[in-house]
């Protein structure tokens, strides 16, 4: 840094050359220094510029006012270091012409419907096969009651965890700690992260095993799901040859650096998706409803259980990296809404229609493609999916992978150690998804046992004590809402723990207890690394 200057006025701009910013300019917050602003200019150089402090103190969206991406090592058309943080330059419409232009239209994936897309993309990942059978499981009525409901409360959680995360990131800016040597930031912040800044290091430790552990479920069953697709079009090799071939391709997707570069990955993905759900939907309509179908009642109290835990599930073992790529991140409440409906929107109708068309083939097949005939339409969605499975694969192992470099202290180099470091987590992953190949019971599973803390009971009962003090909710990014009126804070902390409590009884207590017995019934029944499992298919 070169010698201190005197305060800038407002609006005043101070054009540098080289990287060299005054001593007293800063974006840090530190007491003593000046909030700027720093853009490139045409020359080899930069203006600073100066911010309003009176409107980025105590602001919850500092984003606004310091614009930067969080996880920048890499970041094209930007101003990186100097003072911290980023101001992106916009890109021309001359620039797609080149290489470096093409590339950012393709990976510079930080904006709100970048979001959107990457919310959409893992929600439905996860789900969109198995759902006709877990809806089987629940009975239709139960089953949409379930979806809805739990939609508006997996909603509601993360409003809770963008504030935890807003509150974090305002208060390390204001200390000088968000920002790394250089003035960027390349660790990626994760829940067990947030939650331990405010719950302490024992809520952390408890929080990073529930998260890896829902990750690894999540990752296992894009191996399983992958194999048992091929393999209800192709019968001619074993699921267990299917699952370690694409183990293989799966693994090589481990290397997608961050959450930033996966936009032109989940527009293909979501086209996939979006054809595959048509597809099904319209086999199904043609179909029509068959005798074998009853009512919309649950098939006994333990398939409902499992089948709650499923379809009731939280999605936010994978949201604090998709948060902390946003460059509003304030804004990602809103995302994440916007595409769970759109996943909703996908996945609910074909759900109704398999079970109404195929009642009594979808109580035995847990992935949907076991039910439908072998045509050419069914063909291509099943190479779309495969592929949409493996940028699953690589949205939910990222954050495990990123647990991973902190552990063995390679986050904070560059991607040419970074990405290889990676591989020994990724290969036991594949390893285990062999070992217990049971898609649908092994999904359930691990939903029950991890999505009703990660998703509820964690985040929502450490929101009531963390905002217990009059203090605390003075000072919170975000205030409650005026529709409750003279009642302030009670009703929030009521909802939360209404939430806790239900997931607790009926996702974790029912939820564990019938799904370990149905993985010990299938053990029993396949062995472990089983040749083939479920592998009746209608040619």
């Amino acid at each position: 840094m070169s010698e201190a200057v005197g305060p800038l006025a407002s609006g005043q701009r101070l054009s540098l050359t080289g990287s060299a910013v005054p001593a007293n300019l800063d974006n840090s917050g530190s007491s003593g220094q000046q909030l700027v602003r720093v853009s490139k200019t045409n020359q080899a150089g930069y203006d600073v510029i100066p911010l309003d402090v009176a409107k980025v103190t105590g602001n919850p969206d500092l984003d606004k006012f310091l614009p930067g991406i969080p996880s920048n090592d890499d970041v094209e058309g930007g101003v990186r270091g100097a003072v911290g943080g980023i101001l992106l330059e916009p890109l021309q419409w001359h620039q797609l012409l080149t290489p470096r232009g093409w590339k950012r239209l393709t990976t510079e994936g930080h904006t709100f419907a970048d979001a959107i897309l990457t919310v959409a993309m893992a929600q439905i990942g996860q789900v969109m096969l198995v759902w006709p059978h877990q809806m089987y499981l629940t009975g239709i009525t139960a089953g949409v009651i379930l979806m809805v409901a739990s939609g508006w409360f997996n909603i509601w959680s993360m409003w809770i965890l963008v504030i935890f995360y807003m509150e974090r990131k305002n208060k390390m800016i204001k200390e000088g700690t968000w920002w790394e040597e250089g003035g960027v930031r390349r660790t990626v912040s994760q829940l067990h992260e947030v939650v331990g800044f405010f719950g302490g290091k024992w809520l952390q430790i408890i929080t990073q095993f529930l998260v890896g552990l829902s990750l690894l479920g999540t990752c296992i069953a894009q191996v399983v799901a992958s194999s048992g697709n091929l393999y209800s079009i192709d019968n001619s090799h074993s699921k267990r040859t299917y699952e370690l071939a694409f183990g293989a391709a799966l693994v090589c997707f481990s290397f997608v650096p961050t959450f930033r570069h996966f936009r032109m990955l989940n527009v293909i993905g979501l086209i996939g998706t979006t054809f595959t759900e048509w597809y099904i939907f319209g086999a199904a309509i043609n179909h029509g409803i068959q005798p074998g179908y009853q009512n919309g009642s649950p098939r006994g109290l333990e398939n409902f259980f499992i089948g709650v835990a499923t379809l009731a599930s939280g999605g936010h073992s994978n949201c604090l990296e998709m948060m902390d790529s946003m460059q509003d991140a304030g804004k990602y409440d809103w995302a994440f809404g916007l595409g769970f409906m759109y996943s909703y929107i996908l996945t609910v109708p074909h759900s109704i229609a398999i079970n109404l068309a195929y009642p009594t083939e979808i109580a035995l097949q847990d992935n949907v493609y076991g039910v439908l005939p072998i045509t050419a339409v069914k063909k291509a969605s099943v190479s779309m999916m495969i592929f949409h499975q493996f940028i699953a694969w690589s949205l939910y192992v990222n954050p495990l992978l990123y647990m991973w470099e902190k552990a063995i202290h390679t986050h904070k180099k560059p991607y040419w150690i970074r990405l290889p470091s990676r591989l020994p987590a990724a290969l036991l992953i594949w390893f285990i998804g062999v070992l217990f190949p049971f898609y649908s019971t092994i999904n359930s599973f691990f939903s029950a046992i991890t999505g009703p803390f990660i998703g509820f009971a964690i985040p929502c009962l450490l929101f009531n004590w963390y905002y217990r003090t009059p203090e605390r909710r003075a000072n919170c990014p975000v205030q409650p809402s005026k529709f409750w009126g003279a009642y302030g804070w009670k009703p929030l902390f009521a909802v939360n723990i209404g939430m806790t409590l239900l997931y607790l009884v009926c996702e974790f207590g029912f939820g564990v207890v019938y799904n370990i017995k149905s993985i010990i019934q299938n053990v029993d029944t396949f062995g472990v690394f089983p040749d083939c499992y479920q592998c009746a298919v209608n040619a």
